[in-house]
């Protein structure tokens, strides 16, 4: 396994939940929910794979937002305000989202 693995699924959820739409057209917050809701979707599956005998299954192609009241929602938003988000690549706007998710978690 290369050292990179972990930090590349996450940027592999982050492209399913935007990729198909026009994100730039999204307001911070729908960003923000919609990565959230991927993220946890992806760590749940991550640990549901780790109890024996528990078996994942499909989901829905579109994840539920995160709730809005969601205090990450607000942190995520936050780390957008200063950057022309809507200019970036996927890739360097994920990797932004993902930094500030990992800031949310300390």
């Amino acid at each position: 396994m290369a050292a990179n693995t972990p930090r590349e699924e996450p940027m592999a959820a982050i492209f399913a939940a935007l990729n198909p739409y026009t994100w730039r057209s999204f307001s911070p917050e729908l960003l923000a929910r919609r990565v959230i809701a991927a993220i946890d979707r992806r760590d749940l599956s991550e640990l549901l794979s780790t109890v024996p005998g528990a078996a994942v299954g499909t989901w829905d192609d579109v994840p539920e937002p995160a709730a809005p009241n969601d205090p990450r929602v607000t942190l995520v938003v936050e780390s957008l305000r200063p950057i022309p988000w809507t200019e970036l690549s996927l890739h360097t706007l994920g990797r932004h989202l993902l930094a500030a998710l990992h800031d949310a978690r300390r």
